[in-house]
């Protein structure tokens, strides 16, 4: 039997393999435009509390989305379940805690950055 194009496992690996390459473009252009790698190492330290401004930014649009708009459809497709959505809704918060955890490691690991900006 075929596989489909849309499985969620080719879903992810494409998604994966397009961030990959997005990230190395970007840093190529990037490394292009600064001439140099040091050059562009330095411009993207300077430019962190504004790459932390863009991420809490996009925390708070993708967070008001998520909580006025997916997550009640996601609740309401779980309240159409035998059990009344129980058992999803019990995997769908342990979910949102797991993502939150995500997202707050993401920020601490990116703090050395912001601190060493911060002493000049």
């Amino acid at each position: 039997m075929a596989r489909s194009v849309r499985s969620p496992w080719f879903m992810f690996v494409a998604a994966t393999v397009s961030a990959v390459a997005l990230a190395t473009a970007l840093t190529a252009v990037g490394i292009g435009l600064t001439g140099s790698a040091l050059a562009w190492r330095d411009w993207m330290h300077h430019a962190a509390p504004y790459f932390l401004i863009w991420r809490l930014a996009l925390y708070a649009v993708l967070g008001v989305l998520y909580l006025r708009v997916w997550r009640p459809r996601l609740r309401a497709l779980q309240a159409d379940q035998t059990d009344g959505g129980a058992a999803a809704h019990t995997r769908l918060a342990r979910i949102e805690r797991l993502l939150i955890a995500v997202v707050v490691v993401v920020e601490l690991s990116n703090l050395p950055d912001l601190l060493g900006w911060l002493r000049g």
